[in-house]
């Protein structure tokens, strides 16, 4: 199972990776995250904290033909580079990914960069082209998780009813704006599935995105 995080530009896709993973392993999966951006910063988080993992590296057009996935039961995440920058790793990744989850924050800003760039393709338009490339002719399902979430604020429902009338699939669960996630990219990661990481496992699972272990 490969799993694409991606993002136009930097919307806390590499802190979800990493957070996304230790809740894996913590569920009894096996783990392997790839990185896939050229700023490396997935590595030197994982060199940093010691990951129970590993950490591959491939931000290459040619990440499609050169990974070597962790095959049945396994969970492989990417962090993908950006897409407004490198579309080129975006569209290898995708040939290959089983699922999309879009990053964003539930702010106009972000809506608009993943929805309506002016200058780059929407992230949906790549994802939708990628059926070209893929043995079974079909895009990867794509999720939008939200993050960075402020409790009781409008712009939250506000982000989910336009895209949900843009004809993305948002997941319910979200990840709040709390200092343990804005600065675990420092530090080692403890018990990541008890939050709101091991409850987007959950609800992966129970919407068939993901087997169960």
């Amino acid at each position: 199972m490969l799993i694409a995080n991606i993002s136009p530009r930097s919307m806390g896709k590499t802190t979800d990776t990493g957070m996304m993973g230790h809740a894996f392993h913590d569920a009894g999966y096996r783990v392997q995250l790839w990185d896939a951006d050229e700023s490396e910063h997935l590595t030197q988080w994982s060199e940093l904290a010691v990951f129970p993992f590993p950490v591959e590296r491939n931000a290459s057009a040619k990440f499609a033909e050169e990974y070597t996935p962790l095959g049945e039961g396994g969970i492989d995440i990417v962090d993908v580079g950006h897409t407004e920058n490198h579309p080129h790793i975006a569209d290898s990744v995708l040939k290959v990914a089983d699922l999309v989850i879009i990053h964003m924050e539930p702010s106009m800003a972000d809506y608009q960069r993943v929805h309506q760039p002016r200058t780059s393709t929407p992230v949906k338009t790549m994802v939708g082209r990628s059926a070209f490339d893929r043995p079974s002719r079909t895009a990867p399902p794509m999720w939008v998780l939200l993050n960075r979430v402020r409790p009781n604020v409008r712009s939250e429902k506000e982000i989910r009813g336009l895209l949900a009338d843009a004809d993305y699939n948002v997941l319910t669960v979200k990840i709040p704006v709390l200092d343990d996630i804005k600065q675990a990219t420092g530090f080692s990661v403890e018990n990541a599935g008890r939050g709101s990481f091991g409850e987007l496992i959950t609800e992966m699972q129970s919407r068939g995105l993901i087997k169960s272990v």
